[in-house]
């Protein structure tokens, strides 16, 4: 198992934080915007694009990928302070989407039923489809996704710090 180390960002009052060649990755919101739905929707599905294409075929990841993004517009308020964009440069790079205490949670992936909770932080990744509620005192990453060539740039790590952020802010302890 691999430990993963993050760090806070330097001022707590801001959601900007710097990778190690100094280019700024801002972690923010997301918002109702279409830019927003559409890119969040694509990565999600991106993110999943195997086991779509088991359950359909590769000519389904267009029509999937539209629906997501119709989904995405269609939800209350509070589904966008759970669901944040990572900016590099300027581009939208990546996603992390977060659920709650008491949030329906997806089913644990195949790789948490054979290998147990991938616990970090009191943070867990799991799969998709709804089956539960987050336990109390438990942060949930449904989805952190970062496009293939943006990847080993420190975004993830900084992904995670948000999460991090999110939990200490809702009173879930990170150990």
């Amino acid at each position: 198992m691999t430990n993963v180390i993050t760090r806070a960002p330097t001022n707590s009052n801001s959601n900007v934080v710097t990778t190690n060649n100094e280019v700024p990755v801002n972690i923010r919101t997301m918002t109702r915007s279409k830019n927003d739905c559409k890119f969040v929707a694509d990565l999600k599905v991106e993110a999943k694009r195997a086991e779509y294409i088991h359950a359909t075929s590769a000519g389904s990841i267009n029509t999937i990928k539209r629906l997501t993004e119709r989904n995405q517009e269609e939800q209350d308020d509070w589904f966008y302070e759970r669901n944040f964009i990572a900016v590099y440069n300027g581009d939208p790079v990546g996603i992390l989407t977060l659920s709650f205490p008491e949030d329906p949670i997806p089913v644990k992936s195949d790789y948490e039923m054979e290998f147990g909770c991938t616990d970090l932080y009191g943070l867990s990744c799991l799969n998709s489809g709804l089956d539960e509620t987050v336990e109390e005192g438990c942060l949930y990453i449904s989805y952190i996704y970062v496009i293939e060539k943006y990847r080993k740039k420190g975004i993830e790590e900084h992904l995670l710090q948000m999460a991090e952020k999110e939990a200490l802010k809702n009173d879930i302890s990170v150990s």
